[in-house]
């Protein structure tokens, strides 16, 4: 009896000890100023090669929502705004944008946003917009940009950003342009009048 008054004596002993928690090292917080400066093990990386393509020119289709519906007979609609975004992602290249057009979902010109040709700097953005009641481009709107380059210059990344109010809420989505094979000829477009049948 006396062996096991001591051995759970014993065993109280090592579970108290063994539920001591031991101090743990104190981990220094990194400094987020540190990194901003790099150091000689860390340089900066390598640019990119000049482009010494010939200039070419390129387009570039944007789809765009102006309004979404909600019901099967369309009779409610979500107005959207549109933010088309154009950036030059080249950390190296010049480009310049010479039209940016926007379109309705019967494919006639709505609006042009170029005035003049624009100069985009490596790694600036160019923003057009379309007000939330605006809704003349309508469920299919879309953006030709229109825009030289050299060759060998990174293609450039547009995508339009839609936000509507819905009920309480609100709804938005991005859309990612895409490179055309082919350039649509700026001239066959006037406002208002549906692209010339071939």
């Amino acid at each position: 009896m006396r062996f096991l008054i001591q051995f759970m004596g014993l065993l109280a002993f090592s579970l108290g000890a063994g539920c001591t928690d031991a101090p743990k090292p104190e981990v220094p917080i990194a400094d987020p100023q540190a990194a901003a400066v790099p150091s000689a093990e860390h340089a900066e990386p390598p640019s990119d090669a000049t482009p010494v393509g010939a200039n070419r020119a390129r387009t570039v289709y944007v789809p765009a929502y102006s309004h979404l519906t909600r019901d099967p007979e369309a009779k409610r609609r979500v107005l959207m705004s549109i933010l088309l975004s154009v950036r030059n992602v080249d950390s190296v290249a010049t480009i310049t944008l010479t039209h940016v057009d926007y379109f309705d979902t019967s494919g006639r010109r709505v609006r042009r946003y170029l005035a003049k040709p624009r100069v985009l700097r490596p790694l600036e953005t160019a923003e057009y917009e379309v007000a939330t009641r605006d809704d003349a481009g309508g469920s299919g709107a879309n953006f030709l940009v229109y825009w030289e380059g050299p060759s060998d210059a990174h293609p450039l990344l547009t995508e339009t950003v839609m936000l509507g109010n819905l009920g309480a809420g609100f709804v938005a989505f991005t859309s990612r342009g895409v490179e055309l094979d082919r350039r649509p000829d700026p001239s066959q477009f006037k406002a208002g009048e549906a692209p010339a049948q071939p």
